[in-house]
Parts: structure tokens; C-alpha cells; sequence
């Protein structure tokens, strides 16, 4: 039998999370469905992803892969290191389509062959230590105390805690 170590608080924070994660994409599914004329609908159906989408929420789908795209071009971190590191998630979770997608961009955005692998051994890597950290069940909290911690306020403001 597994012995899990989370207290009511963070249970109580957890549920939290996961409500606010249900509510959200109840809204996005059919909170915000629209109406949509058979033009318009015609012609966002046309677009090869957005097209896979329901008639019911193809107007909230045309609208997150558009806010999508533009966080590549407009986020703090530059679009190259964006496109690797989405590299890194699609082989992680294994989409060849995000793999394509994504090494296309990345190229597109300045990214070598070196840098390319790099992402890749970096997922892969990522992916064996989590497996066998979790098949293995190591303790949490002795991991926690291994790493380090850290301390972030309600500014965002980061404090290292212990080394």
C-alpha cells in the first residue's frame, strides 16, 4: 500500500486548482460557444487544425491558436528558445505532429541541428529521471531537501531557501 504524505491544506489547494482548471475549460468548450454564420463558419472549417474543431466552438478554437502563435512572438523568452523547448514537451509526450511542427519552427526561428538535439536529449533525460524517480517512489520531501527549495511572494519575487 502507498503511503502519501499531503496534508489537508494542500488537498484543500489541490481541489482548488483542479475547479478552477474544470471551470475554465468548461467555459472555453461551451460557455463561449457562439453563434456563427454559415460564411464565417465556412471559412474558418477550411483552416486544417481549427477545421477539426466542432461548429459549436470553432470560433474559441480560431481564437487560442491565434493567442497560441502569438505568445512564440511576443513572449519574454525568445521565439527560438520557445520553439525548442515546445521541441522538448512534443517528444516528451510523443505527437509526431508537434514534433514536426515544432523542429520546423525552430529551425525557422534560428535553431541548428545541435540545439534540436539538445532539446531532444534534454526531454529524454527528463523522461528517464522522472520515471525512475516515480517507479522507484522516492520520498518527496528528502527530494525537496536534496535540491533545494525556494520561496516565491505574492510579487512574484523568488528567494532561494537552502542550497
Amino acid at each position: 500500500m502507498l503511503k502519501y504524505n499531503l496534508d489537508f491544506t494542500v488537498m484543500k489547494k489541490l481541489f482548488k486548482v483542479i475547479m478552477v482548471m474544470s471551470i475554465t475549460l468548461s467555459m472555453a468548450n461551451f460557455g463561449f460557444s457562439q453563434e456563427i454564420s454559415d460564411e464565417e463558419y465556412s471559412k474558418l472549417k477550411k483552416h486544417p487544425i481549427i477545421g477539426l474543431s466542432p461548429k459549436a466552438n470553432i470560433k474559441t478554437a480560431a481564437g487560442f491558436l491565434k493567442g497560441a502563435m502569438g505568445l512564440y512572438k511576443n513572449a519574454v523568452i525568445p521565439e527560438k528558445y520557445m520553439w525548442l523547448m515546445s521541441l522538448a514537451a512534443s517528444s516528451a509526450m510523443k505527437c509526431q505532429y508537434c514534433i514536426h511542427a515544432n523542429k520546423f519552427n525552430a529551425v525557422k526561428a534560428g535553431a541548428n541541428m545541435e540545439e534540436i538535439k539538445t532539446a531532444n536529449q534534454v526531454a529524454a533525460q527528463v523522461a528517464y529521471l522522472s520515471t525512475h524517480l516515480y517507479a522507484s517512489q522516492m520520498d518527496l520531501e528528502k527530494f525537496k531537501k536534496m535540491i533545494g527549495s525556494m520561496k516565491i511572494d505574492k510579487e512574484g519575487n523568488v528567494t532561494i531557501i537552502n542550497e
